[in-house]
């Protein structure tokens, strides 16, 4: 009687969705736009039950509209007449105009964002070996046509090497209306060097950044000619300074380019294969090399047993007798390698495994300890390990370095779980495995910091207990700053002139007998050599005091307990390398290797140690060879396999187990150092054995991890300088490779070898690495080279000026070679300047080059030589690259003062007496040094987006040595970018012998390249160099460092610069310091026409600063400028920078208007606002 189900609902024409269950009360259906009407046929459960359908005017059939849903609603009534149950069908006839797809399907890949009608672009990517994807468009209405690229084919669509753009062209049926989907599909990249059969064309092809392969290509729109790059490199090189990484030119709005056809043309280029190097010479196009790759017979795998790689085609026969028992220790070893197991790693043999060490409880580990009343050590390591895996959880992501989800920083779980191991190595001090696991994540704090940027936080008790270490080290640097006043360097001088102040110091003291406070001083002098240490990480972890010197010693602390463990020795072994000794590395590794002879990390370490040595691997260079070769393809092999893996993309840099854990892996520095070792040794081999890569190809393998490295790191610490160096150090080593290569061919005027070069001086235009002498050196040979490849090229003859420049800076400006390489950083610049105009090739060399003493020193090797060759002797060759000499960053450089410093040596007669002065520094600029880096101005040695101004904007461009820009044409005026002010003191070195800084025995200044014909007979030709900013802005930057008569010229230049390019920055700062003293007020005009542009930058910000403290200090507080400055400060500051000019206004109890319209620009709201009034009565100005 109550029944008022439905047995059956069916209609025509369509279907329903869901299929129908009389419990389901809602439905749906899409039909055509030729579909007017749909019959309705609903049967009741009980025969006496009535149904009525909506619309239908008492019968089955409801009308449709075009375009529209139409509901529908069966109501059913029961027998009794009250119970009533209503069915809904919503039916949408689709308009005969519409032109959108119902779905889009993919054989592979997902797309990004989620399909909708209403979205029209897409990405997605693919694995590497994918050569071909299928896509299926749906559409609801079926008379709507679809194309995909043009046709109604099925087909699979070939994809490109890189990106592969599919447009899939929806049609309306009426034909009114057509709409077009945009599908990118990205193969992963190959994470291997690739070799093109055409030479010509690899070097077409190459990315000027990582050496490979144009991946994803990109283009700098407008740029000539055109300046190509990955996808990711150009992503990361432009991600803080927005300026063309090869011409410094400011980047417009919409400045990339994507390169689709060039990827479709590089696809269709033969390329050899990657395991060439293995015995496969097959050749095949690029874009189907990665389908063969995953097939080819020669891809390396590995034996079980032994461990080694082979061929897959032999992987079964070499398994057969692939290790046997060493007779002495019974350990299985590789067959081939049992004789050089028991000369140098077998245990039996070589018993004096132990190590010179004391286990002890120090002051710092006490202080980890924690009150506990569990008393089970193991209990206590696990719940160090639940914080350890918490600390992965919140780890921050890139482009977010320094934050991290949730309320406790990963470094407060490690600290936890540091605290937890030292507590349970209390409990069982001889248990090693504790030891070994503290020193992990005490290891893993320094990464944590220098990675992901993350800072420790101190709490009360811990500033309580580093008060007397923070009192003692503070306490140091004030007697060296009291030192340095004393003796006339000034404070916060560079550091060779610390070093020279401490030295005149030490030896007075002396003079006058009193030793006690002599050795002090000699203390503070080694104290601050340290800060000169090449290698910033050597120094960390020697450091007892920092988190990887404590690793450093609780590893030990483990070996000492647990001599016979091979990872204990492994990473005790690996720590002695990032100190830079690797002749100890080396006995502590090869007790690893012996005690796990087929440890793939071990033998890899090794290999690295062997290579790095003073004297380099000796005998024993096959030796090293075999083991830095298999650990470098284990890594590519592994690499490989992810990136035929798209779900492993976004994870595969989530880091998910300590560091210490995984050594093999693309963002371990020392991984990347051992591309170039073996490139080194290899140098040493007539020919490299079966499956080792050429040298070549070793130092392409470097050039691209150490870039892919570079776009996934979050934080800006020394790991990124020192990978960044790897990449640097590579570039220039395979430019002296070429430069060889060419002499020995008698073409060193070659067109690539330029281009190259001069690639190189751009990019080094852009590191982040601090100035020191390494980096600064390397610079400086590299624009040397470029010169003298292009002697004409106005833009090679400024970026050498930069470099000579940035030298000066970093040098003891009161030395007579520091004064020298001023001299010579002008007569570049003139030089650049002069040449304007004219062919940018060929042509004699300018004077003003034939003059530096670089010059001159480079044919008078040229021509010994040539004597040499002429007697019958042996010309000397160009030394190598120290590329196999522990990578790190140059920028830590050495502990010796940049071309040549002054400094005394110890034991020699002091300078001058107690209270003399050296000279001044060389004029009002050079004066201002300190200040100058406190503002946060430029440097050719860093990229202009990381000054501490703030964001990188177009302005900064200036300080990248860069382009030619001719936003107006430039006065007759010929004079040209470098530093506008002294580098922070930590990039300075000394000479001082005693007393001793320490200095890494694994890093040496790069050698100079081969040295081309200096004479040229070539007629000039090419393309005129364009009038460039950037030459001007180096010579007043020049002139203003000499001072004196100098100025007034470096003025009109700075002038030029604003007038040619209005937007850079540095300009009208630089220019406004040097008024600063003379005419604040012509400082506020110089500042007043920069133009800005939304949205305002911190470089804005600083201008807009400098204008309202300038007219704040005069009391100009009626110039209508002061308002305008204050909004535009405080938007982008904020208001807290604002306090202490509204004091002192308000103070004045007559700018009260000035103050309500400053509050009220910033809010971005009218003075009139009535929260604002409010806020206006209480501060008393209404």
């Amino acid at each position: 009687m109550d029944n008022a189900d439905l047995e059956r609902l069916s209609i025509s024409p369509g279907k329903l969705s869901p299929k129908f269950h009389p419990n389901t009360t809602e439905y749906s259906v899409t039909l055509g736009s030729d579909v007017s009407q749909i019959k309705v046929d609903p049967l009741t459960s009980d025969s006496g039950a009535s149904y009525s359908i909506s619309g239908s005017g008492g019968g089955k059939t409801v009308s449709l509209k075009e375009g529209e849903v139409t509901p529908v609603k069966v109501e059913v009534t029961a027998e009794d007449g009250s119970t009533i149950k209503n069915y809904f069908i919503h039916v949408t006839r689709l308009s005969a105009s519409d032109a959108s797809l119902s779905e889009l399907k993919l054989s592979i890949g997902l797309l990004s964002p989620n399909f909708a009608s209403n979205i029209t672009s897409y990405s997605t990517f693919v694995p590497f070996s994918c050569s071909s994807v299928e896509i299926t468009p749906a559409v609801a209405d079926k008379k709507t046509a679809v194309k995909v690229n043009g046709t109604e084919s099925k087909e699979p669509t070939a994809l490109r090497y890189g990106d592969t753009v599919v447009e899939v062209e929806v049609t309306s049926p009426d034909t009114t209306n057509k709409r077009t989907y945009l599908l990118v599909v990205s193969r992963l990249k190959l994470p291997r060097p690739i070799e093109f059969s055409d030479e010509k064309q690899q070097l077409r092809f190459q990315c000027p950044v990582c050496l490979g392969i144009l991946y994803r290509p990109k283009s700098i729109k407008d740029s000539d000619p055109k300046h190509v790059f990955c996808k990711c490199c150009i992503d990361e090189l432009t991600r803080t300074s927005k300026v063309d990484p090869l011409d410094g030119s400011p980047l417009a709005d919409i400045w990339r380019t994507d390169e689709y056809e060039l990827d479709k043309e590089l696809s269709s280029q033969q390329v050899f294969c990657v395991y060439k190097h293995w015995g496969c010479g097959v050749e095949v196009k690029l874009c189907d090399l990665g389908s063969h790759v995953l097939q080819c017979d020669f891809r390396p795998a590995a034996v079980e047993k032994g461990g080694q790689l082979v061929p897959t085609k032999d992987l079964e026969e070499k398994s057969k007798e692939a290790s046997k028992g060493c007779t002495d220790c019974n350990r299985p070893v590789r067959s081939s390698e049992l004789e050089e197991h028991k000369t140098f790693m077998c245990t039996s043999k070589h018993t004096n495994t132990g190590v010179r060490h004391k286990s002890e409880v120090r002051a710092w580990e006490k202080r980890l300890h924690v009150e506990t009343n569990e008393k089970s050590a193991d209990k206590l390591a696990k719940t160090a390990e639940e914080q350890i895996n918490e600390c992965f959880k919140v780890l921050p992501q890139h482009g977010n370095a320094g934050h991290y989800d949730g309320e406790i920083s990963p470094l407060r779980y490690l600290e936890r779980a540091a605290e937890w191991l030292a507590t349970a190595i209390k409990l069982s001090p001889k248990k090693a495995d504790l030891h070994f696991q503290l020193g992990q994540v005490l290891e893993e704090q320094h990464y944590v910091q220098d990675v992901y940027g993350i800072k420790p936080e101190k709490s009360s008790d811990d500033e309580e207990m580093d008060f007397n270490m923070i009192s003692k080290e503070s306490s140091k640097e004030d007697d060296i700053q009291a030192i340095c006043e004393l003796r006339g360097a000034g404070r916060n001088a560079p550091l060779a002139l610390q070093l020279k102040a401490i030295d005149e110091e030490y030896h007075y003291l002396l003079d006058q007998g009193q030793s006690d406070r002599a050795d002090y001083v000699q203390k503070l002098y080694g104290w601050k050599s340290k800060q000169a240490t090449q290698n910033k990480t050597a120094q960390l972890a020697s450091n007892e005091e920092e988190p990887l010197g404590k690793a450093y010693l609780k590893y030990l602390d483990a070996l000492v307990n647990g001599a016979d463990n091979h990872l204990y020795n492994l990473h005790v072994g690996r720590m002695l390398l990032l100190q830079s000794k690797p002749e100890e590395a080396v006995s502590r590794l090869q007790v690893a290797v012996g005690l796990k002879p087929t440890s793939l990390e071990a033998r890899f370490y090794l290999g690295l140690a062997l290579g790095q040595q003073k004297d380099g691997p000796g005998k024993r260079k096959e030796e090293a060879v075999k083991y830095l070769s298999e650990g470098i393809e284990h890594l590519l092999n592994q690499m490989t396999v992810d990136a035929n893996d798209p779900s492993k993309e976004n994870k595969k840099w989530q880091q998910i187990t300590l560091s210490s854990n995984n050594l093999s892996r693309p963002d371990n520095v020392q991984w990347l150092q051992g591309c170039s070792v073996l490139s080194n040794v290899c140098k040493q081999m007539t020919t490299p054995p079966s499956g080792v890569m050429s040298r070549v190809n070793a130092l392409h393998t470097a050039a691209m991890l150490a870039s892919h490295v570079l776009t996934h790191l979050v934080a800006r610490g020394d790991t990124y300088h020192q990978v960044e160096w790897v990449l640097y150090e590579t570039h220039f080593t395979l430019l002296q490779m070429k430069l060889d290569d060419a002499k020995s061919k008698g073409n060193q005027k070659n067109g690539e070898i330029s281009s190259f070069c001069e690639n190189l001086s751009a990019l080094l235009n852009c590191s982040v690495i601090p100035p020191g002498k390494q980096i600064l050196e390397l610079k400086e040979k590299t624009c040397q080279q470029a010169v003298l490849l292009q002697s004409c090229n106005s833009c090679a003859l400024y970026r050498l000026g930069d470099a000579q420049l940035s030298l000066y800076d970093n040098d003891d400006p009161t030395s007579a070679n520091a004064k020298q390489t001023l001299e010579e950083a002008e007569l570049s610049y003139r030089a650049s300047i002069e040449l304007e105009g004219s062919p940018s090739f060929g042509g004699e060399m300018p004077a003003k080059i034939t003059d530096q003493r670089w010059f001159k020193e480079q044919k008078a090797k040229k021509e010994a030589e040539k004597k040499a060759a002429a007697a019958g002797g042996t010309p000397q060759k160009t030394a190598s690259s120290p590329a196999g000499k522990a990578a790190s960053p140059a920028g830590r450089g050495g502990n010796q003062a940049g071309r040549g410093s002054s400094t005394p040596t110890r034991g020699k007669p002091a300078v001058g007496g107690r209270g003399s002065s050296p000279s001044t520094r060389g004029g009002a600029a050079a004066a201002k040094a300190s200040s100058g880096v406190a503002r946060g101005k430029t440097s050719p040695t860093k990229p202009s987006g990381t000054a501490g101004r703030g964001g990188g904007t177009a302005g900064r461009s200036a300080a990248r040595g860069g382009s030619n820009i001719t936003t107006n044409k430039p006065s007759a005026h010929k004079s040209g970018a470098c530093s506008p002010t002294k580098q922070p003191a930590s990039s300075k070195h000394s000479t001082q012998t005693k007393p001793v800084a320490q200095s890494p025995v694994t890093r040496s200044t790069p050698a100079k390249p081969a040295t081309p014909n200096l004479t040229t007979e070539q007629k000039p030709s090419g393309p005129p160099n364009k009038p460039s900013y950037n030459a001007r802005l180096g010579l007043a930057r020049v002139l203003m460092r000499k001072g004196g008569d100098s100025i007034s010229e470096a003025h009109t230049l700075y002038e030029e610069v604003i007038s040619m390019a209005p937007s850079v920055h540095d300009a009208y700062i630089e220019l406004a310091d040097s008024l600063i003293k003379t005419d604040p007020m012509k400082a506020v005009d110089t500042y007043s026409v920069y133009p800005f542009k939304e949205p305002l930058t911190f470089d804005d910000a600083y201008i807009y600063g400098e204008m309202v403290r300038l007219l704040m200090k005069n009391e100009k507080y009626d110039d209508p400028r002061l308002g305008p400055s204050m909004i535009s400060l405080g938007k982008i500051m904020g208001l807290t920078v604002l306090e202490k000019y509204v004091e002192a206004l308000d103070k004045t109890f007559k700018y009260s208007k000035l103050l309500k319209e400053v509050y009220a620009g910033v809010h971005g709201k009218s003075v009139d606002d009535s929260d604002l009034q409010q806020f206006f009565k209480f501060k008393c100005w209404v």
